[in-house]
């Protein structure tokens, strides 16, 4: 698993995996009923964050060769609290036991996400109220603290050599009004040459069955924009446990 706390970017390299085991080869069961968060925000619409969430993403790129495309993304979010900290774990692969909607056969056996915004039907949703399915590969964890009403990642290090190519990256989750901001911003970083830097955005807009689902605004780098749709899972588990 990737460790991402402290903004160790020059440990973030392809294949590297650094960090704490977050218990995965005995399978992850975070419940909804993890210890309280304690409000996020001074909103009473603001919803527990604790436990697993299956994120949803419907999304157009404008930088794309084919910018009205439909597509979609998921992944699985779960928060957990760490004494004063609230660690925050993706999951970027999501299984569910009947992938129908989801991939198309481009031929050779090979699958790719089907070129229409997909939403679960009701055996998927059952399988995320009992339990998402996920894949290891590619989890990212990282440990936020409070700083105001917000949960924000460490603080970046400074860059200790001109030569050096740092690959940043920034988590953070704010109040609003209307519930809460996610917030993740990455960035390649050298004294020597021009920062590359991005950020994807889920800006919640609505909440709805008494805090267990959040829907909103989606946005990434300001060229793939959309909505998106968080629902609250009973937990993760690997996939095929």
């Amino acid at each position: 698993m990737e460790d991402l706390s402290g903004s160790r970017a020059d440990d973030l390299i392809p294949g590297r995996r650094i960090g704490e085991s977050f218990g995965f080869a005995c399978g992850v069961a975070l419940l909804a009923g993890l210890a309280a968060l304690g409000p996020i925000a001074a909103a009473a619409e603001n919803p527990e964050l604790s436990g697993a969430w299956h994120v949803l993403v419907h999304y157009k790129d404008a930088a794309s060769a084919d910018a009205e495309r439909e597509r979609w993304d998921d992944r699985a979010w779960v928060f957990e609290r760490q004494g004063d900290r609230l660690r925050w774990t993706e999951y970027p692969i999501v299984v569910f036991d009947d992938e129908t909607g989801r991939f198309e056969n481009e031929g050779s056996n090979r699958a790719a996400r089907t070129s229409r915004y997909w939403e679960p039907d009701a055996e998927q949703r059952a399988d995320i109220q009992d339990g998402l399915a996920v894949n290891e590969r590619g989890v990212a964890s990282v440990t936020l603290r409070r700083s105001g009403q917000s949960w924000v990642s460490a603080p970046e290090q400074a860059i200790s050599s001109a030569s050096t190519i740092r690959y940043l990256e920034s988590w953070r989750v704010d109040p609003a009004a209307e519930g809460p901001i996610f917030r993740r911003e990455d960035a390649l970083r050298s004294e020597r040459a021009e920062d590359l830097a991005g950020a994807t955005i889920y800006t919640t807009r609505a909440i709805a069955d008494e805090g267990r689902q959040l829907r909103g605004d989606f946005e990434r780098d300001g060229t793939q924009r959309g909505t998106f749709s968080m629902t609250r899972a009973a937990g993760v588990h690997g996939h095929g446990d």
